[in-house]
């Protein structure tokens, strides 16, 4: 469950508890979607080469993700939960195949700290709440920076992904923060991603993860050894992530 020397910063094993949390896999259905706050699935039609042409799509929410470098680790922090939507495919393949009924575990995927745009709040307004919220550091708006834009799921969704980047440190553990909001369903586990093995982590395709984050990771990790994100990350052979300074609090119940 820690691969590449990922470490929890969270105390306890949070993917443990979503999982007594979240109950047995056979109570997971699927369900014709009726209305939704978040999203709107809609059939857009054009004309094409004289013909009208169909084409699904979802109408969504624009969103921002952030990535985060952990100046005393030397790490990224980066987040672990549970996704439907990814257990839904898993669970679609399986019966296609045959097979037994796919576990809740293979499932959490691995994402940078990321939220809608669906506040009457600026961008790195919203970032900040979620960088709060997820992992648990007050990081002040100014040390916020918006590094480029995608698209989300063009074939579908068409909604612009903002990234961004901060970084942290101890000094900004906020106790009792992070790990998500329990009272609409999240369970997020933060993790310390290593600095040097980071590029191996993003190419492992056994490891469920956004491409958000196998971008922003990939980003941050060259602009950070060639200087162009400020000051220097500990050298090598500095305290990293053997320290076991940063500690943050569990915001799951006892």
């Amino acid at each position: 469950m820690y691969p590449y020397g990922v470490k929890t910063l969270t105390p306890g094993q949070t993917v443990v508890e979503a999982l007594e949390m979240l109950g047995p896999e056979s109570s997971f259905r699927l369900e014709p979607l009726e209305s939704s706050m978040y999203i709107t699935p809609k059939a857009a039609k054009y004309n094409f080469r004289g013909k009208e042409r169909r084409w699904d799509v979802v109408e969504s929410h624009a969103s921002v993700g952030v990535v985060l470098y952990h100046k005393d680790l030397d790490a990224w922090i980066i987040v672990r939960q549970f996704r439907p939507a990814v257990y839904a495919t898993l669970l679609r393949e399986a019966e296609a195949a045959g097979k037994p009924k796919p576990q809740y575990s293979e499932a959490f995927t691995y994402e940078l700290c990321a939220g809608l745009i669906d506040k009457d709040k600026s961008n790195p307004e919203i970032c900040k709440e979620e960088i709060m919220e997820e992992c648990g550091f007050d990081v002040p708006l100014d040390g916020i920076r918006e590094i480029g834009v995608g698209i989300a799921s063009a074939g579908t969704q068409g909604s612009p992904h903002i990234m961004y980047y901060a970084e942290v440190d101890s000094s900004m553990a906020v106790a009792g923060a992070g790990g998500g909001l329990l009272g609409h369903g999240e369970c997020i586990e933060v993790l310390a991603l290593p600095f040097d093995s980071c590029q191996q982590f993003v190419l492992d395709g056994k490891l469920p993860k956004s491409p958000g984050l196998m971008f922003g990771i990939t980003w941050a990790y060259f602009n950070k050894l060639n200087g162009s994100l400020g000051a220097p990350r500990v050298a090598a052979g500095g305290a990293g992530l053997q320290t076991g300074e940063l500690v943050l609090q569990s915001v799951l119940p006892a």
